[in-house]
């Protein structure tokens, strides 16, 4: 078994690597650009939002206790594992950090935290977007599963899961907003595109 403690680190940088863009567009931007105010439709999504960000938060505490290496996260540790799946792991994870900043910079100002529609939004169609409604979830979902597998630890593993399987719940209520908002011009976009990934053939008119 590959050093745990080696592991780690990497784990620790790898996530780091990924916070840089993260944080860039979440917190240093907007401080040097006027945010419009907004409406946030937080009465709609309350409950999907409460369970969704109680997911990543689990994924985040079991993330930190992986890293401190308490023996609670040892009983989870899978000790028959091969380091093929935690260097798959860690590539999926670098591949998805340039990803997560080009769609940051796509979006730019239209960017949120949560699901809010600013007084000048406009749909966003182009770069990542062109070919893929959420490129963001498929990011954050990649991310959280390729840190899984360097991790080799079921808790961390478990959470990346129920992830993956919470972003879809979220999307649909996303899509309803924006066909609310944006109406025909939306549902034509999601013709042509596809949810979290390129859609295999592109849809005739």
């Amino acid at each position: 078994m590959a050093d745990e403690l080696s592991i780690r680190v990497l784990f620790i940088v790898l996530y780091g690597l990924f916070l840089i863009p993260r944080g860039y567009y979440r917190f240093v931007k907007p401080r040097h650009e006027k945010e419009k105010t907004g409406e946030t439709d937080r009465a709609t999504v309350g409950k999907i939002q409460a369970v969704l960000t109680l997911i990543i938060l689990g994924g985040l505490i079991s993330s930190i206790l992986y890293v401190l290496g308490l023996p609670l996260m040892d009983w989870f540790q899978m000790l028959q594992y091969p380091i093929w799946l935690r260097v798959a792991g860690a590539l999926l994870v670098l591949i998805m950090i340039p990803l997560l900043a080009w769609i940051h910079r796509e979006l730019d100002r239209q960017y949120s935290a949560v699901l809010k529609i600013k007084s000048d939004h406009q749909l966003i169609t182009t770069g990542p977007y062109e070919r893929v409604r959420h490129p963001m979830y498929t990011v954050l979902i990649l991310f959280f599963f390729g840190l899984s597998l360097v991790s080799a630890n079921l808790i961390v593993i478990l959470f990346a899961v129920l992830l993956m399987l919470a972003f879809p719940f979220w999307v649909r209520i996303e899509e309803e907003k924006m066909i609310e908002v944006f109406g025909e011009e939306y549902i034509e976009y999601m013709k042509r595109t596809g949810r979290f990934f390129p859609p295999v053939q592109q849809k005739k008119n």
